[in-house]
Parts: C-alpha cells; sequence; structure tokens
C-alpha cells in the first residue's frame, strides 16, 4: 500500500505525550534537541523521503523582493587592466551566487520609499 498523501505532512513538533500537534500550521523552529516524531499509518511507520517542496529560482527570487524581469542576474561586468588598458570583462554568476546577492539586496521598493521620505524631509528643510 501507498500512504503518500498521508505521510506527506507529518513531520511534527514534539515536545511530550502531552502535546496536541496542529496539522494546519507551519513547522515551528527546530530546537537544539531532536524533538520530531514520524507518524505511524495504520500501525506501520514510514519515511518520508521527498516532502514535495520546491525551490524557488533566482528569477523568482528577485521578482519577490520587486526587482523588475528586465534586471541584470546572471553576469557582472569587471574591470580589468590588460596590457595597462581597462577592458570590461563579463562573469557569469553560479545559481549560488545569484542567490547569495539576492538575499543581501534591497529592495527597490524600501530603497524607493526611503530616499522619496528623505527628499520630501529636504525639501520642507529648504524651504
Amino acid at each position: 500500500m501507498h500512504y503518500v498523501a498521508e505521510v506527506r505532512a507529518f513531520l511534527l513538533k514534539y515536545y511530550g505525550a502531552d502535546q496536541d500537534p496542529r496539522m494546519g500550521e507551519p513547522l515551528h523552529t527546530i530546537t537544539t534537541k531532536h524533538r520530531f516524531g514520524l507518524v505511524t499509518v495504520n500501525g506501520v511507520l514510514h519515511q518520508i523521503i521527498d516532502i514535495g517542496m520546491r525551490m524557488l529560482t533566482p528569477r523568482e527570487l528577485y521578482r519577490a523582493q520587486g526587482f523588475p524581469d528586465n534586471y541584470i542576474i546572471d553576469h557582472v561586468i569587471e574591470m580589468v587592466e590588460v596590457g595597462g588598458r581597462w577592458i570590461q570583462k563579463r562573469l557569469q554568476l553560479t545559481i549560488t551566487d545569484q542567490v547569495k546577492f539576492c538575499g543581501n539586496s534591497v529592495s527597490p521598493c524600501n530603497a524607493y520609499a526611503l530616499v522619496a521620505a528623505n527628499h520630501r524631509q529636504l525639501r520642507a528643510v529648504a524651504a
């Protein structure tokens, strides 16, 4: 028998026998002690192999941050000196680097709001 649908969401927050885990809530932060249990289905212990989640692509992450689709995320331009002349060199970014740079970015929406708020303040001081 296959119990994939029943097993998929059965990692439980476990702090003792008196706790009542709620299946509709997200999984809480993992503590330093092992406090998770697997659920049995009809008395049979099951192992979770794939929890059925998909990681977001770098483009999806940048969209979630508010970056436009034409924002370049797959390469950077580096200036290098060759024979006494400076030239532009295009460096491809790995997916890991694209994700890292998105995580370290400032959302354009937040940056715009911050600059707009300060600009209004500067206008008021100048007047």
